[in-house]
């Protein structure tokens, strides 16, 4: 039970900078604009039905509250053959496209170089969390793009993995095509977004109220099945800052609280049978055996019945956040960073160690004055 319960407590005190190291470094990627307005297709059945909207009610509430808005983008994503409009097979959904001149505007509300395109030529933007394996997959075997408005070949740069969000994908999918503006004109737009950034920070009142305002207007899905989101910098930052503090400190104090539990139960055990030692090491001590010596046998038998449970429970802990880490690994990298990650384990490594030695070294030192009473 000490064993298991131990695993429990090192696993938790592991974890917690992970998760919350994980919803800080997604929350940069979630809000990089200060309003973000997306939509999506997934339960529209007909073109007809796509909505084209330029969301008036936001520019007439910024106007209203006098938020001037530094960059403005209100753009299209299409998809490269009109035909995939209805693959909605989950993993498989269509990689949609944007144009030159959408994608450099997004890239110059980030602060990113612009690029250029010859005229039948395509690149790729790639989501933060994709791994270098896929992407390299992915353009072995994309070469060229066959679509409505003809067939279009890779770039000299194929790629491009800065992050710009992640509410510009299609559903389930890592990545998306950058066409010639003449290319996407011939395309079908499947969805309509709108990143904004403003010169003054919105307040948390306008964004609860710009919030409401939006969600009466375009509820999450509509009858035609259109499916529309809002994205707020003020609110994202507040609700995850709060919900990533309430997570780490639950999980830190769970952590402490059974981490104490179980060394206090193993250091009271060591001392209530210290009574009972006490007449084997009398016996010891009258055939001559000397004090240096005796104290070396306690310390062994203190790190054998002590150590042992939680050696034990070391060995197993690290299988298992192994196996988490690995689990994970996509979001660590795109999120956190190994580098910095190793810095936390090793730092909470190094207190659970200095925690450790101080429940060792205070049961040692009574456990040899029960003895020598």
């Amino acid at each position: 039970i000490i064993c298991i319960t131990l695993v429990l407590a090192i696993f938790m005190f592991i974890a917690a900078p992970i998760l919350t190291g994980w919803a800080s470094g997604y929350l940069d990627i979630r809000s990089m604009y200060d309003v973000q307005i997306y939509q999506t297709y997934n339960n529209v059945y007909e073109t007809e039905n796509l909505p084209q909207d330029n969301y008036a009610i936001v520019t007439d509430f910024l106007t209203e509250h006098r938020l001037e808005t530094a960059y403005d983008c209100t753009f299209n994503l299409y998809l490269p053959n009109q035909s995939d409009f209805h693959r909605r097979i989950k993993y498989d959904f269509p990689i949609v496209a944007i144009s030159l001149s959408d994608y450099n505007a997004i890239r110059q509300m980030l602060g990113y170089e612009q690029i250029s395109l010859a005229e039948n030529e395509f690149t790729t933007q790639w989501q933060t969390i994709a791994t270098e394996e896929e992407m390299n997959t992915f353009l072995q075997e994309h070469t060229t793009v066959v679509t409505d408005a003809g067939t279009l070949s890779i770039a000299q740069q194929p790629y491009y993995a800065d992050a710009i969000g992640e509410t510009l994908y299609n559903s389930y999918t890592n990545v998306i095509y950058v066409f010639p503006d003449h290319v996407c004109e011939q395309l079908l737009p499947v969805m309509h977004n709108r990143y904004i950034t403003t010169t003054e920070k919105i307040t948390y009142e306008n964004a609860r109220e710009l919030e409401k305002l939006f969600t009466a207007q375009y509820p999450e899905q509509t009858e035609n099945g259109a499916e529309y989101g809002l994205r707020l910098r003020t609110l994202q930052i507040n609700s995850t800052k709060t919900s990533s503090f309430i997570l780490q400190a639950a999980m830190i104090y769970g952590a402490v609280v059974l981490m104490v539990i179980c060394l206090t139960v193993l250091s009271l055990q060591q001392l209530l049978d210290a009574g009972q030692y006490s007449y084997r090491f009398s016996v010891l001590r009258k055939l001559g055996v000397e004090e240096n010596r005796i104290n070396k046998l306690i310390l062994k038998q203190l790190g054998v019945w002590f150590g042992l449970p939680i050696i034990a429970a070391i060995v197993v802990a690290s299988v298992v956040i192994g196996y988490f880490i690995q689990t994970i690994s996509a979001e660590i990298t795109a999120y956190i960073g190994f580098s910095t990650l190793l810095l936390q384990i090793g730092t909470t490594a190094a207190i659970l160690l200095i925690l450790l030695i101080c429940y060792f070294l205070s049961t040692w030192i009574l456990f040899k004055r029960a003895v020598h009473l």
